[in-house]
């Protein structure tokens, strides 16, 4: 799956487009622009939305243009409104040969169905396979903008000792309920994923290591305030900033992790 803002904004200039073209404009006005990497990134997105094919984004111009302009040629010829997307069909097909087998779906079912594969179904939050995608796409933004970012790691503690009293609906419970913790105290913009057991992984946008403490310590808190069994609930947590801490992906995650478990190691219930 692209990233989820991608396929947003996606659908948003699906929106826009066709919009235009019940104004019946010819071409959309974004691709009469001169080309720039902003647009035939976002161009490339909207071919994924509508074939979950990746194109190169200059490819993608190309191939948008052709199909309005095939379109045109459809119209004077059936003498009746076409859907551009037909046209993309028979490129697709018949032309570049890029499709075989396709099949028609409506969109908000397949985002739907999208979405479902990169969202772990107990918390709500994002699923390991979607903060891999998300934590390059962020980093490589972060390197190429000049941009900061920070990364916390949460591991609830005695995790295993609530699973073996309580069971493991209870653990379930104690899951969900830091999910939603975590959601309540980030921004839209940041992404927050369950990528372990009872390990949690934010990645938190423009956002220093004093601004991300401030949000882990707001969740930690709210959290701690939880019982179970006449105990507080807690979780150590651990942040590296990028480029404070490391220049490279791996290495700060890495640091994070480490940083978590210097907190485990230090009593618990606490951020490092």
């Amino acid at each position: 799956m692209k990233y989820e803002k991608e396929i947003q904004d996606a659908t948003a200039l699906l929106d826009v487009i066709l919009n235009e073209l019940t104004n019946e404009k010819e071409m959309p006005e974004i691709l009469k622009r001169e080309a720039n990497i902003e647009d035939d990134s976002l161009l490339s997105h909207l071919l994924y939305l509508l074939t979950n094919i990746n194109f190169p984004a200059e490819e993608s111009r190309d191939i948008l243009k052709r199909s309005f302009e095939l379109t045109s040629r459809l119209i004077e010829s059936l003498g009746r409104p076409v859907d551009f997307r037909v046209a993309l069909l028979d490129i697709l097909l018949s032309k570049d040969k890029r499709m075989n087998n396709p099949k028609v779906i409506e969109i908000k079912l397949y985002l739907e169905q999208e979405r479902m594969t990169v969202v772990d179904h107990l918390t709500g939050l994002y699923n390991k396979r979607y903060f891999d995608e998300a934590s390059f796409r962020i980093f490589n933004q972060a390197r190429r903008h000049s941009r900061i970012f920070s990364v916390v790691a949460i591991d609830i503690d005695d995790f295993k000792k609530i699973n073996d009293e309580f069971g493991h609906p209870m653990g379930d419970e104690v899951l969900k309920n830091l999910g939603k913790i975590i959601l309540g105290n980030i921004r839209k913009e940041d992404i927050a994923c369950r990528t372990g057991g009872e390990e949690f992984t934010l990645l938190l946008s423009d956002t220093t290591m004093p601004g991300a403490m401030t949000v882990a310590e707001k969740i930690r808190t709210e959290f701690n305030r939880e019982t179970l069994g006449g105990k507080l609930l807690s979780f150590s947590g651990g942040i590296s900033s990028y480029p404070e801490d490391s220049l490279t992906l791996d290495d700060l995650v890495l640091k994070a992790d480490k940083a978590m478990y210097k907190s485990k190691f230090s009593g618990k219930n606490r951020i490092s």
